[in-house]
């Protein structure tokens, strides 16, 4: 299934961020990062991998993916403790990849 494919359903009516409350608003914030590249997203897509909601944390591997082309074991219906692990791979994987666009 596609990002955008995903997003069908989802009016625009709900703000746009990775920073919104309503889950709908970081979908939306998570498939325009996808749809343009936008290495500057990366840190609040790492983020969204933790999200309590499914949808975000599925878009926001697929969208790293897309970005990177590896998803370091991440799986967004894995137990906690195991997305958790792959969380901390992001993290230790942005720490030392410099500016956006940088290292692999």
């Amino acid at each position: 299934m596609g990002i955008a494919a995903a997003m069908a359903g989802c009016t625009k009516s709900t703000p746009k961020g990775f920073d919104q409350l309503a889950p709908e608003g970081r979908i939306e914030a998570i498939v325009d990062a996808a749809r343009t590249g936008d290495q500057n997203a990366i840190p609040e897509l790492i983020g969204g991998l933790d999200s309590d909601d499914g949808a975000v944390r599925m878009l926001s591997i697929r969208a790293l993916q897309r970005m990177t082309g590896q998803t370091l074991g991440y799986d967004h219906a894995a137990p906690e403790w195991r997305r958790r692990e792959a969380v901390e791979r992001w993290m230790a994987w942005a720490g030392g990849r410099g500016e956006p666009g940088g290292g692999s």
